[in-house]
């Protein structure tokens, strides 16, 4: 008597059976990749990202080699890479928080962007709480002398718009040299975010 797979009376063929006898040297079974290193990585979620180095995200760790003229070989940047950092500090100038959302959405990415950010978030909370104190100070002050001056001590308080005008020219500084692939460190500012 013979075996036939095939149900009475259906007209077409049943899927081959890969019983215990296929065993686990079946192509059709994952396959292991024995010596190859992980990097971490899940299965499904694409290849590692090449040359990123997962310490480089550590701003703690980066060498003084990382700053200034010629780091454009420490970080080799990319074009896109060059173009989001750059934008990250000259947007702070158009659209305010722009290095914030930078940093919560490219941060993971590339250790270069992640630092431009980083250093421009860092610049933007340094001028931002920097412009409120003076101010403040400034107008207490203003306010005293504006009795003795007969008003004129009020003019005193625009002495607060030096530190965004400084600011300014430090976010420029730093997106040119972003634009370079150089990595750059604000002076004046606080490591808020590190």
């Amino acid at each position: 008597m013979s075996f036939n797979p095939q149900p009475p009376n259906s007209g077409r063929p049943m899927p081959p059976n890969y019983g215990q006898a296929a065993g686990p040297q079946s192509s059709q079974g994952p396959q292991q990749n024995y010596g190859q290193p992980n990097h971490g990585q899940q299965p499904g979620f694409g290849p590692p990202q090449p040359g990123v180095n997962p310490v480089l995200f550590d701003s703690q760790a980066l060498p003084d080699d990382a700053y200034g003229p010629g780091s454009e070989l420490f970080w080799m940047a990319g074009e896109r890479e060059r173009t989001t950092a750059m934008w990250s500090h000259l947007g702070t100038l158009l659209f305010g928080y722009l290095p914030l959302i930078m940093f919560l959405v490219k941060k993971d990415e590339s250790p270069f962007v992640r630092e431009h950010t980083r250093q421009g978030l860092n610049a933007m909370i340094t001028n931002t709480i920097a412009t409120t104190a003076a101010t403040l100070i400034l107008m207490f002050f203003g306010f005293v002398l504006s009795f003795v001056t007969f008003g004129l001590g009020m003019f005193i308080v625009f002495g607060a718009f030096v530190i965004p005008l400084v600011y300014t020219v430090l976010y420029i500084i730093a997106g040119i040299a972003a634009n370079r692939g150089e990595g750059y460190k604000i002076p004046l500012v606080f490591e808020f975010v590190k």
